[in-house]
């Protein structure tokens, strides 16, 4: 089965997402082309990257993830590919990659050699690129293998005595607040914007507008109000500081 992954910064209101998709079928129009949001903030690199990083592996092995939130398109960033974790990407070398490293990481540099757009490489590059891994080209077909690539680290999560100091990495479509607290630890509660929030297991435990805390499905701990969006009642951003209780 030959599928392709999509993820974006394109919104659904433009022509952006369709002709992705349609330069995909010229090459074979049995591949699958799966949707997974384009409604990523606009040049939103850190979101596109966690996203990412958080759905990639519910695809089969061989999938070929086509990412495309690219704000310095038609400059000197590379167009790359990664073979990575028994899974192939595709997009620009803006770090967006950076959480799906493994070790035995293979990447190339796209070759072109069509006349392109310098506004839609989405469209003239990483498509089709994209349509020919998936139909079992070689990379060392498509380009040069390449050893310097951008990338940038996870947010880290600091410990002083029974406190992680950790932060907003994510905020989701329902405004539940994703931290880089892992699931592994056991708290009390979380401070954030100068709010004691309790864990609780689910969401309906939170009565009201209560704000709670939860193990989020991404493998970390949520902030969220059932029902409601934790976001626009704390007035947050991505990068709030948050302040875990350990249990001892």
């Amino acid at each position: 089965m030959k599928i392709i992954s999509f993820l974006s910064d394109f919104g659904e209101v433009d022509w952006f997402v369709a002709a992705v998709k349609g330069e995909i079928l010229k090459i074979d129009p049995d591949i699958r082309v799966i949707d997974i949001t384009h409604k990523i903030e606009p040049h939103d690199i850190r979101s596109a990257a966690f996203v990412l990083s958080s759905v990639y592996t519910n695809f089969p092995p061989g999938t070929v993830h086509l990412v495309v939130v690219d704000p310095g398109v038609g400059s000197k960033r590379k167009p790359i590919i990664l073979e990575s974790n028994s899974y192939f990407f595709v997009g620009p070398d803006n770090g967006v990659f950076s959480y799906v490293y493994d070790e035995k990481v293979r990447v190339y540099s796209i070759d072109v050699d069509i006349k392109m757009s310098n506004t839609f490489h989405g469209r003239d590059v990483f498509a089709p690129a994209a349509a020919k891994i998936a139909i079992g080209k070689p990379l060392s077909g498509l380009g040069k293998k390449v050893d310097d690539l951008q990338r940038f680290e996870f947010p880290r999560v600091t410990r002083q005595d029974d406190r992680l100091h950790g932060e907003v990495v994510y905020i989701d479509h329902f405004g539940n607040l994703i931290t880089n607290i892992s699931n592994d630890h056991k708290i009390k509660h979380v401070v954030i914007a100068g709010k004691k929030v309790l864990v609780k297991k689910f969401y309906s435990q939170g009565g009201g507008r209560q704000i709670i805390c939860l193990k989020g499905s991404t493998g970390y701990y949520e902030i969220v109000i059932n029902k409601h969006s934790a976001k626009e009642s704390l007035g947050v951003k991505l990068g709030e500081k948050t302040i875990a209780e350990l249990i001892n």
